[in-house]
């Protein structure tokens, strides 16, 4: 068999792809195909027979696991019999969590042990699965001996994350690297994943979905405050510096049009140039935070990304309000609710993490840990959309303040408020 060229491969040429796909599969009665469009890879397996749908996917996602290629975002795999139309179809994200979870939806006890460790990863455990007749056997190994109600919690949600017939009862056992009999052991019947929880893809989606209607809430408070903040028409001298009222205008017309893509699937498409230019200066304090914080404990260390790119912007508005420069502190005031928005896409992710971080694989997620230390990770979703609700009052407020703010003085004929 013609060995592939890996670094044709992992570049997106479909010829090297479909070649080292063929290999995986280890056989030349199956001819492989594969095309790559806008991030999307489609392979084509065809044989005599149609190819065995749950061996031919476990060989496929494998294979593009350990390829790992920056360009194919998803992954469509068709299987048919020669000159025939597809018989069987399967796709998913083709991030390392989502072939992770469909290798793991076949069974692959590798994928699943990997998914429990990402799962675990706080708890410092390494952990090994077997899967024998619909029975999942858990090990937990670390040098303390593993925390039993932490443990099969996370093991639970985990475990609910993908959809498979193959698991109906899970075995965990719990002990110390040197002894040599379990700890602790727990047993329970495996729960049927929800249906937003069935495929990487849906996930996000939802998520995205989930968001939008609270923004579109949100968007009468903004009027009221408006209207209430107008009523004394007496204060108001609507002389205006047009340069100080377009760019407020301009902060106005943006977060209108693009609060709605402060959402994971939003993040994760990068269409929106502004929010990811933002985002990358929002990370710079985010990351100082991480560092000022460090001598106070784990806790607040992790707390110091995201309350430090808060902080940053809330000061500087702070400092220029103290110093009587009131439209500018409205222009800072603008940046902190939108750093609220940035969060608040970092805590919707702390159960799926599916989101790239800084560091790789070996980073672990700053709001997964402090949800999980609150006990409240399964309310990463309503907390998210509380930041998120929080920065678009904030984001409404600032840019009704510019707008006064932009007025001419109206006790000094032709100078301008500070």
């Amino acid at each position: 068999m013609e060995q592939p060229d890996l670094h044709l491969a992992k570049q997106g040429n479909e010829q090297a792809i479909a070649l080292f796909i063929k290999r995986a599969l280890q056989t030349e009665a199956i001819a492989t195909k594969a095309t790559l469009t806008d991030g999307c890879l489609r392979i084509m397996l065809e044989a005599a027979e149609v190819p065995e749908r749950m061996v031919c996917l476990r060989l496929v996602y494998r294979a593009l696991l350990d390829l790992q290629m920056p360009l194919v975002k998803s992954v469509q795999v068709y299987g048919c019999q020669q000159n025939r139309p597809p018989e069987w179809c399967d796709q998913c994200s083709a991030n390392r969590s989502g072939l992770l979870k469909r290798l793991a939806k076949q069974g692959d006890e590798a994928a699943i042990a990997a998914l429990l460790n990402r799962a675990l990863a706080h708890q410092n455990v390494e952990v090994k699965a077997q899967l024998q007749n619909s029975r999942l056997h858990v090990y937990l190994n670390s040098d303390q001996t593993p925390n039993q109600a932490a443990a099969v919690t996370l093991i639970r949600r985990e475990l609910a994350g993908f959809s498979t017939d193959l698991i109906a009862e899970v075995q965990v056992f719990g002990k110390q690297t040197e002894t040599g009999f379990p700890d602790w052991a727990e047993e329970f019947v495996r729960q049927a994943p929800a249906a937003d929880l069935l495929d990487p893809l849906s996930v996000t989606e939802a998520i995205s979905a989930a968001a939008r209607p609270k923004s579109a809430k949100v968007q009468p408070v903004s009027v009221q405050l408006s209207v209430q903040q107008t009523a004394p028409v007496a204060e108001w001298t609507f002389k205006f510096n047009y340069l100080k009222l377009g760019f407020i205008s301009a902060l106005a017309f943006y977060g209108l049009f693009s609060a709605s893509d402060y959402t994971i699937n939003g993040f994760l498409a990068a269409n929106n140039g502004i929010m990811m230019f933002m985002h990358g200066v929002n990370l710079i304090f985010h990351e100082a935070g991480h560092v000022l914080f460090s001598p106070f404990g784990r806790f607040i260390y992790t707390l110091g990304g995201s309350l430090m790119q808060i902080l940053v912007p809330a000061g500087i508005c702070g400092y220029f309000f103290y110093t009587k420069q009131r439209y500018a502190s409205a222009i800072a005031l603008c940046w902190t609710g939108e750093n609220f928005w940035d969060v608040s896409i970092y805590v919707k992710d702390a159960q799926e993490r599916i989101l790239p971080l800084l560091g790789g694989e070996i980073s672990y997620h700053d709001w997964h840990y402090l949800l999980l230390q609150l006990n409240s990770l399964t309310k990463a979703q309503p907390f998210g959309n509380l930041v998120y609700t929080i920065g678009i009052l904030i984001y409404c407020f600032a840019v009704f303040a510019g707008v006064y703010y932009a007025q001419l003085d109206k006790d000094v004929e032709g100078s301008f408020e500070q």
